[in-house]
């Protein structure tokens, strides 16, 4: 009986293990089994296929153990991006740090092994310049994959329009694929998704981008603009507990866009200088006929750049929220549409363009749009060893939008040296940047036309270096600025680059600097002409003079640390110029008068003297010290000291000197004082006179009560 009980009982543990095996098979066979059943076969082969279905998921079983699921053929591709700017330590109300609430949520919601789905995880920042690929996609679980989240410390900026465009290198061409974004706010590294997310739709028509936004109650709009051109989904994420929620429903969507193959282009690529037209049927049934063309097309030109095409179901203009029928990214193209009124919407690059298109009962009606817009080809001209191996940025901005002493908001900030890009009629400053070395020019677009710019970066080399006639002892001490004009900055000149150098050496674009070299408080500036591909340098003579100073302490004072304090002060007009607590300070001057005063101690011990400066003069000014040194105490009638609560010194002129020690000490200048001093038997108060070098003891005595 135990053993027909065991024996029953481990029937039913195998039994059960088969149904479990068999029934996650089933569901990574599911889009098979569909397939069959949506073939047009009779129902008896139908029966048949099915049965065979079934049988293939229990042999797929049988050999599990020697093949696993994650070494089979994946189904698809679905990777992670995750932000990693420094926004993500934010708490999500109810919960913790909004990446560790998403990286719990996501642990739950990425497919199993089981499912046959390859998952990969990229991580942009810290920075404006990292992107890392922490999990290439592979068959695996999801721990494994998000494994890199562990241990992930956001900060600085997040790069989403970079990261982006580089994870299309994560995925097999021809294969589904899916991504979801992970993200708490917008691009901020002056990139735009928008554009990303465009070149995502005309490479891959088939990859949808579903954006999961931390911290968010309604869509970002710079983000929501991925999801539609890229027919994705935005979940937003308001508190924790929505988190989980929002993880399963966008991984849902993205197993969903695992179903099928991945889509080939909706039209082929025309020949160069052919314009393929648009198929339709004049006596067919009611169709809309899309086209597109910069102003007035010539005849046989293609437009060659793909429209966002966008039709909805309204006879006016749509609200922002509304869904179209019709998400189409073509040059051109006819789609057969049932008779009525619809609202479209046509966007190149930054021209747009909108209206009703009325649809007949028969034939097709023709759509035909013509952008108030022109095509900007600009270039960057670099040089080797110079701005051309530093990566360069373009940013383009209406010119409308920068009245003097403001700067507009970028139209098109574009990473790269070369770039083709559609703008709206209109002139535009376009400004291009590669480490210290910048050019700007004014470009005027117009309508159908095409407007090259050459942007020239070539650099030359000037080498700068400054004398004083003072001698080798302050080389070294020098600050070289460069700078070029420019109304928009204080003064109408902007600073380009900085040394501290000896002999600074810099790369700066052709063109008309402004030089300067600082040393202490004299100063030279010149000016010069550097051109392209040359070598120039320029020494900077200073006009400066040289003042050393000390101060002559008494000899029995020098032992005991006391705060020396100079200052220097302009004679015409009276200020206060430098200052310094060095032993023996020197002062780097331009010509002219000053007046250098000596506060010894913190009391009223002070010395001056005034001089008068030329060029490369040196000067050498001692101060002598006139002061007592006078020590404090309190004692009783028979000389015993007392305990003194505070002291206080005062002169003719006022208030010179408090203190709470029991017997202070300090170096007074010549003359007559008044002391009062605070004990427990009473206010004690005396007077008293120290001359120039004296060292003396002042004694309060005080009664007995």
């Amino acid at each position: 009986m135990v053993k027909d009980a065991r024996s029953r009982e481990v029937g039913r543990t195998t039994v059960g293990a088969i149904a479990e095996t068999s029934a996650i098979l089933m569901t990574g066979l599911e889009g098979y089994g569909r397939m069959l059943l949506n073939l047009h076969t009779p129902i008896r082969q139908r029966s048949s296929l099915l049965a065979a279905a079934a049988g293939l998921a229990i042999a797929v079983w049988a050999g599990h153990a020697i093949a696993p699921a994650h070494a089979q053929d994946a189904r698809g591709t679905v990777a992670v991006l995750f932000d990693s700017s420094g926004s993500m330590w934010g708490n999500l109300p109810g919960g913790g740090a909004k990446f560790e609430v998403a990286n719990a949520a996501l642990l739950k919601a990425l497919p199993s092994p089981q499912a046959r789905i390859k998952t990969g995880l990229m991580v942009f920042g810290p920075g404006c310049t990292r992107v890392t690929t922490n999990a290439a996609p592979a068959v695996r679980p999801a721990s494994e994959t998000l494994s890199a989240l562990t241990s992930l410390n956001p900060r600085s900026k997040g790069p989403i329009a970079a990261a982006l465009e580089q994870s299309l290198g994560l995925f097999e061409e021809g294969k589904p694929a899916s991504l979801v974004l992970v993200a708490d706010g917008p691009d901020n590294c002056r990139q735009d998704p928008c554009a990303a997310a465009e070149k995502i739709a005309s490479a891959r028509p088939d990859l949808k981008v579903h954006i999961i936004g931390l911290g968010m109650s309604r869509p970002e709009p710079t983000l929501a603009c991925v999801s539609k051109l890229t027919k994705g989904q935005f979940v937003t994420v308001a508190t924790a507990q929505e988190a989980e929620p929002a993880a399963q429903k966008i991984l849902k969507l993205a197993m969903l866009d695992m179903q099928g193959k991945a889509k080939q282009r909706v039209s082929e690529k025309p020949k160069k200088g052919v314009r393929k037209r648009p198929k339709y049927d004049p006596n067919g049934p009611p169709q809309l006929v899309l086209s597109a063309s910069l102003g007035a097309p010539k005849k046989g030109e293609d437009l060659g750049k793909p429209v966002r095409w966008r039709v909805f179901k309204s006879a006016t203009a749509p609200s922002i929220e509304a869904v179209p029928m019709l998400d189409v990214l073509e040059p051109q193209f006819s789609v057969p549409m049932a008779s009525g009124d619809y609202w479209v919407k046509a966007a190149l690059g930054r021209a747009r363009f909108e209206g009703p298109a009325k649809i007949g009962k028969k034939g097709p009606a023709f759509f035909k749009v013509k952008f108030d817009a022109g095509l900007l080809k600009v270039t960057i001209d670099g040089d080797e060893g110079g701005a051309g191996d530093v990566p360069a940025m373009v940013t383009i901005r209406r010119a409308a939008d920068t009245p003097e002493g403001k700067t507009g908001t970028p139209v098109i900030i574009n990473p790269y040296r070369s770039a083709e890009l559609i703008l709206p009629a209109g002139q535009y400053d376009v400004h291009a940047e590669s480490g210290p070395v910048t050019a700007k020019q004014l470009v005027s677009v117009e309508t159908g036309a095409t407007k090259t710019v050459n942007l020239n970066l070539r650099t030359g080399q000037l080498a700068l270096a400054a004398d004083t006639g003072l001698g080798n002892a302050v080389a070294g001490q020098f600050e070289f600025t460069v700078a070029v004009d420019d109304p928009d900055s204080p003064g109408g000149r902007r600073v380009v680059a900085r040394s501290a150098s000896q002999q600074p050496v810099f790369q700066l674009v052709a063109g008309t600097y402004y030089t300067e070299a600082t040393l202490g408080l004299a100063k030279a500036s010149g000016r010069i002409a550097l051109g392209a591909g040359r070598s120039l340098s320029q020494v900077l003579k200073l006009d400066a003079a040289r003042i050393k100073v000390q101060a002559n302490i008494p000899p029995d004072q020098r032992r005991r640390p006391r705060p020396v304090v100079y200052r220097l002060y302009s004679v015409s007009p009276s200020k206060v110029v430098a200052r310094s607590s060095k032993a023996a300070p020197e002062f780097i001057v331009s010509p002219g008068r000053y007046r250098v005063v000596a506060d010894i101690g913190s009391r009223n011990v002070q010395s001056s003297q005034e001089l008068t400066l030329g060029a490369r003069e040196d000067a050498e000014v001692t101060l002598n010290v006139e002061a007592g040194d006078i020590k404090l105490r309190v004692v009783d009638v028979d000389g015993r000291p007392q305990t003194a609560q505070f002291w206080e010194v005062f002169n003719d002129n006022g208030f010179i000197w408090r203190t709470q020690k029991l017997t202070p000490r300090a170096l007074l200048a010549p003359g007559r004082y008044q002391v009062r001093s605070e004990t427990r038997n009473g206010l004690v108060e005396g007077q008293f006179a120290v001359a120039a070098g004296e060292t003396k003891t002042v004694e309060l005595r005080v009664q007995q009560r």
